[in-house]
């Protein structure tokens, strides 16, 4: 798998900047809107929940016809999950959204790293 890794301070224009970025990386590969809303939410994600210091590392990969695409952040908190539907607070239902996109998707233990594949 080929991959290609970008960081990103943990700031509010993170998730700015990883859209203009991956775009820029993936233009000409299928179902880039679909990837650049993941890409979003899951940055987003890593600058609201991970700690206050360390980068943000994104890494970009494919495999033929399979895109996968890793957020990672230094944090060592407990492992993001997946809200139920009918829960009314606010927020955190971004990785409903990951699921309902994604083919597939998953979180990988350690540092927190949540990943997507899209097929094309």
């Amino acid at each position: 798998m080929t991959e290609n890794v970008l960081t990103f301070g943990r700031t509010t224009a993170a998730p700015r900047e990883a859209r203009q970025r991956v775009r820029a990386q993936i233009a000409a590969r299928e179902r880039v809107e679909d990837a650049i809303l993941l890409v979003s939410e899951l940055v987003t994600n890593a600058v609201k929940y991970g700690p206050e210091e360390g980068e943000i590392r994104l890494i970009l990969g494919h495999d033929g016809d399979t895109m996968r695409v890793t957020v990672h952040d230094p944090g060592l908190g407990p492992l993001p999950e997946m809200r139920a539907e009918d829960d009314s607070e606010p927020g955190g239902h971004g990785l409903r959204l990951v699921d309902a996109v994604a083919d597939r998707w998953g979180v990988e233990r350690g540092s927190t790293r949540v990943w997507f594949e899209l097929d094309s």
